[in-house]
């Protein structure tokens, strides 16, 4: 599965989410989804290209991760995500897996090692790192907008996926389709115009702060 859209982020520090929705409901956006936890598990290549070309502000980047949500071993999805500026493109497949919380490192290194799917073919990837958040799920009164606001991110190396450390930040995201791009900027202007959007990736994000923090990834 392959869609395109935009996405415009928001880094908020510690702001309470609920702050956000009061914002959102005054506005007549309505819960799409009910919330749910996220969890990735992040792949790079020997080198690291793909946090090296965020860090360096490389307009077209990738990124690969495993995920899947709320501990449902069971679903457990591959994607590849492709950004060039804004404009984001999305290829999810759900992998033939199943997995519980003790061995789903050890089982996803397995299938690193034996299966090459579409998306990891021609690449020589590892898995790097942890990251697990919660999200709320939220879209305007006529569907041609959609927010998100994740909560609670916690970054963790594989060496010691236990050990988390919290990332003290409050992300509101909106995507849409490049067609309602324009719709997105009055909206904006008129209900945002206080706020920036800015580059902002939970990989690097989680990267750099482990690196900080003294742990070996």
């Amino acid at each position: 599965m392959e869609n395109f859209r935009v996405e415009k982020k928001f880094v908020l520090g510690k702001m309470k989410d609920i702050y956000l929705i009061k914002l959102l409901l005054n506005l007549g956006f309505y819960k799409q989804y009910p919330n749910r936890e996220i969890s990735s598990i992040y792949l790079d290549t020997l080198n690291y290209d793909y946090v090296r070309e965020n860090i360096n502000g490389v307009s077209e980047r990738k990124k690969i991760r495993f995920r899947w949500y709320d501990d449902k071993f069971e679903k457990i999805f591959l994607e590849e995500k492709n950004k060039n500026n804004f404009t984001v493109s999305k290829v999810v497949n759900k992998i033939s897996l199943i997995s519980n919380k003790k061995n789903i490192l050890n089982d996803l290194a397995k299938f690193l090692l034996s299966n090459k799917t579409k998306i990891i073919k021609n690449q020589n990837c590892k898995m790097v790192l942890k990251t697990n958040y919660k999200r709320s799920y939220w879209i305007s009164s006529d569907k041609k907008i959609r927010a998100t606001i994740d909560i609670d991110i916690n970054a963790s190396n594989l060496s010691n996926p236990i050990s988390k450390l919290k990332l003290s930040d409050t992300i509101l995201e909106f995507k849409f389709a490049p067609i309602n791009e324009r719709k997105f900027r009055t909206f904006f202007v008129e209900n945002f115009e206080h706020l920036r959007s800015q580059k902002y990736s939970k990989y690097v994000r989680s990267f750099i702060a482990l690196e900080e923090a003294g742990y070996k990834i």
